[in-house]
């Protein structure tokens, strides 16, 4: 969050954030496997090569791909945001770092007046 020209960041949050996220998309992924293994036991319900089966089964294979597709898109969704989230934790922890090293170095003296401005 920006603090006047400054900029805040808490990468333990940002962590903890990141593994919530990782956990809710394990989450959206076991829905989705149990959903496929759910409906697999339904299959072949309305029958096999009768006339209502010819009638109801190709509505059916639709619906259920597009909830399937609807899950792996979701999911994948999720993944992106944590995988996101952990970029831009990785950038945060190097501009971190590249600061204090900084500071460190100016505080030895590094700017040429024995570290007095």
């Amino acid at each position: 969050m920006p603090e006047g020209n400054a900029y805040y960041a808490e990468p333990g949050r940002l962590q903890a954030g990141a593994r919530q996220i990782d956990q809710i998309s394990a989450l959206a992924q076991e829905i989705v496997h149990e959903f496929v293994s759910a409906v697999n036991l339904t299959r072949d319900w309305p029958g096999t090569d009768d006339s209502y089966a010819k009638e109801v089964l190709p509505q059916e294979k639709k619906e259920r791909e597009a909830a399937l597709d609807t899950g792996l898109a979701l999911s994948k969704a999720v993944v992106g945001v944590a995988d996101g989230t952990m970029s831009n934790l990785s950038n945060i922890l190097s501009t971190q770092s590249g600061v204090l090293d900084s500071i460190r170095s100016s505080s030895r003296g590094g700017n040429g007046n024995g570290g007095k401005h």
